[in-house]
């Protein structure tokens, strides 16, 4: 049976942690940042977003103002940062086999397209960005409704808790993937529908069974 694999893009399809973490470094301070070592960034790799907020001394309110400068500042490195290692294979059988693919992204949407051309990511049939930094819970359900989509038939595939809880917030199945932001670890605690540590294993997803006990957490 056919499958709606919806991916997050940074982390998930491009490793952009340093493209991520350079632009930090400009624009944190103007915001009223600390500054950031990168043995301290992968430190919080075990953390969830809020937690980094909180231990960074970001006020709530200044969130968006600050992922909107990264995501700016970030774009051009982002440009030339490769995808991650398999992803483009793995999405060219996914839409072999009948499965829909799409993108579901806190980027602005022609970055995400921009970057699909250029890299030869294609069969996608929808791309969304723009997803609120902790709201992408409303995104897909906004997806779902749009696509006329059967939750029970929709993975979200990210690498981050967040992404994990908007699923489940969503009604629609989690896929982790340990190579982006958050820790294998970290994302286990989660307990998301999937685990997995390479792209090809997304092939031997068939669909989000409501029964979720019954699945191992890691493939």
């Amino acid at each position: 049976m056919a499958v709606c694999f919806c991916f997050d893009f940074d982390g998930t399809l491009v490793k952009s942690m340093d493209a991520a973490f350079n632009a930090f470094q400009r624009v944190g301070p103007e915001l009223g940042c600390k500054p950031l070592t990168r043995d301290e960034l992968l430190a919080m790799r075990g953390m969830h977003v809020r937690e980094v907020i909180r231990e960074m001394g970001i006020p709530f309110y200044r969130v968006p103002r600050l992922a909107k400068r990264m995501r700016k500042a970030m774009r051009a490195e982002l440009m030339e940062t490769p995808p991650v290692d398999g992803i483009a294979e793995v999405l060219e059988q996914l839409a072999a086999r009948g499965h829909r693919i799409g993108v579901l992204s806190s980027n602005a949407r022609d970055s995400v397209e921009e970057y699909a051309e250029r890299y030869g990511l294609g069969g996608f049939s929808f791309v969304i960005g723009g997803a609120a930094l902790l709201k992408k819970e409303s995104a897909l359900r906004q997806l779902l409704r749009h696509e006329r989509l059967d939750p029970r038939q929709v993975l979200y595939v990210g690498d981050e808790v967040r992404d994990v809880e908007a699923a489940r917030a969503a009604g629609v199945g989690a896929v982790a993937v340990d190579w982006g932001y958050n820790s294998g670890d970290r994302l286990a605690l989660a307990s998301p529908d999937y685990l997995i540590d390479h792209p090809k294993e997304l092939l031997a997803l068939t669909r989000f069974n409501e029964h979720q006990s019954e699945k191992p957490a890691r493939l």
